[in-house]
């Protein structure tokens, strides 16, 4: 018989008389338990989720950028960005010209 002022002893499988223990032994069983955490209460917002930005799909937007003469030549209708190189076209704003790609602005009538 284990004397009750002894360290802990693991118990093994079988009963408490196998193991030593009488019966009026006390035995503390130390187990965690799955899903012991409460579930979490749903949060409240106090203002209303922002918009993203949806960008404008435009069909045959390359139409504005190039214009074809009836005899076949192609001119640009819109300048090219100096930096960025040929193919990078500048925004028109009505008092600047805007680079989307480098940044870059032009101000036409000023200096």
């Amino acid at each position: 018989m284990i004397s009750p002022y002894s360290a802990l002893i693991p118990l093994l499988d079988g009963t408490l008389e196998e193991n030593g223990l009488g019966e009026l032994a006390h035995v503390d069983i130390d187990h965690e338990l799955l899903g012991g955490a409460k579930k979490r209460k749903k949060k409240v917002y106090t203002t209303q989720k922002k918009i993203k930005h949806k960008q404008k799909k435009v069909k045959l937007a390359t139409l504005k950028y190039y214009k074809v003469d009836p005899n076949g030549k192609i001119t640009r209708l819109r300048r090219e960005c100096t930096i960025c190189g040929p193919g990078v076209f500048m925004a028109n704003h009505f008092d600047r010209l805007y680079c989307g790609k480098c940044f870059k602005t032009y101000m036409p009538g000023q200096k």
